[in-house]
């Protein structure tokens, strides 16, 4: 079959065996279409370490669409015939083939399945922003937090948290750069969007937050954004860092701040959570976003489309709109 590998010039077509088996607890998936995300394009920029796991033949490609065409030992009947949308980061496995590529082979815990009938592109990067606010749910909970700022704002990651807390009757506050960011985040259920660039921001934030006991604070952004809310955000507050597009603004805020509010400033990684490592809770996750993930908070933004001799162009491809290229095997 043909794939995109990672050799030493780069990304490149080659031909490689098609899965002869499929294994205890994998699906072997006929790839339909695979978006490309932000953390695609990164992991490319600075792939892992040699000796990683990363996938048989070095194929990459994290994310997609496609049709169950056979399932393995212990995988449930549910599985079969069935399209599903993967993120192969939550269960790798030695036995794992990645998504760009006709044939994909991977833990069944890696997929959620789409709704009969749904169109496979708009699930075609989906899973990767639904698990990210799902597991972090479930973590500010087990710590006690009782409300969330989130600072991803029209992001796909962002209006999946809306969907995720909307699903969880679970108060979240949702922070936008413009007032056609907080009417497109409302027109989806949201109920506590502030723009940024109004006047009376960080007043209405700190007392917003103090009223929902807002106390985990979802960043995807870092620098600039978290000098701006900062001394809004109610005392004792733990800030998650997930994304960092603003690097290049320098976090100003004074230790002596931090002291005094009782702030802590952690990294989050979906892998790193409960959610995910503990093979029981991702199974129940995977179950409960199988039945929610019709909603529209969930699918992808299809951007423009490519073929794989097109990786390059598709991995250059942007968008103001937060829509994203989209890879057909």
């Amino acid at each position: 079959m043909r794939a995109i590998i990672r050799s030493e010039n780069g990304l490149e077509i080659e031909s490689v065996p098609r899965p002869a088996k499929t294994e205890a607890g994998h699906l072997l998936i006929k790839m339909e279409c695979c978006a490309i995300n932000p953390g695609d394009q990164a992991f490319i920029k600075s792939p892992l370490p040699p000796g990683s796991v990363i996938s048989l033949y070095d194929i990459y490609g994290v994310s997609g669409v496609g049709e169950v065409m056979a399932i393995g030992a212990n995988v449930p009947e549910i599985y079969k015939g069935k399209r599903v949308t993967m993120y192969r980061s939550l269960r790798p496995s030695d036995h794992m083939i990645g998504t760009w590529c006709e044939y994909a082979h991977m833990h069944y815990l890696d997929c959620a399945i789409i709704p009969d009938g749904a169109s496979p592109e708009e699930y075609a990067g989906s899973m990767v922003n639904i698990i990210t606010p799902y597991a972090f749910l479930q973590q500010v909970m087990e710590e006690g937090h009782k409300g969330i700022i989130s600072t991803a704002g029209t992001s796909a990651t962002g209006i999946a948290m809306v969907g995720i807390c909307r699903h969880f009757d679970f108060p979240l506050i949702s922070i936008v750069r413009s007032e056609e960011g907080k009417a497109e985040l409302e027109k989806l259920g949201a109920e506590n969007v502030l723009a940024q660039n109004a006047p009376d921001f960080a007043n209405v934030l700190s007392k917003k937050a103090n009223e929902l006991q807002a106390t985990a604070i979802f960043d995807g952004v870092g620098g600039g954004m978290l000098n701006k809310i900062i001394e809004a955000i109610p005392p004792f507050s733990t800030i998650f860092s997930y994304g960092y597009l603003g690097d290049n603004i320098p976090l100003t805020v004074h230790l002596r701040t931090l002291a005094a509010k009782g702030l802590i400033i952690r990294p989050f990684a979906n892998f790193r959570t409960k959610t995910v490592q503990n093979p029981v809770n991702l199974e129940k996750a995977i179950n409960e976003i199988s039945r929610f993930i019709h909603q529209p908070h969930f699918k992808t933004r299809i951007g423009k489309k490519f073929t794989l001799e097109e990786i390059q162009e598709a991995l250059s491809f942007s968008s103001k709109e937060g829509k994203k290229a989209i890879l057909y095997p």
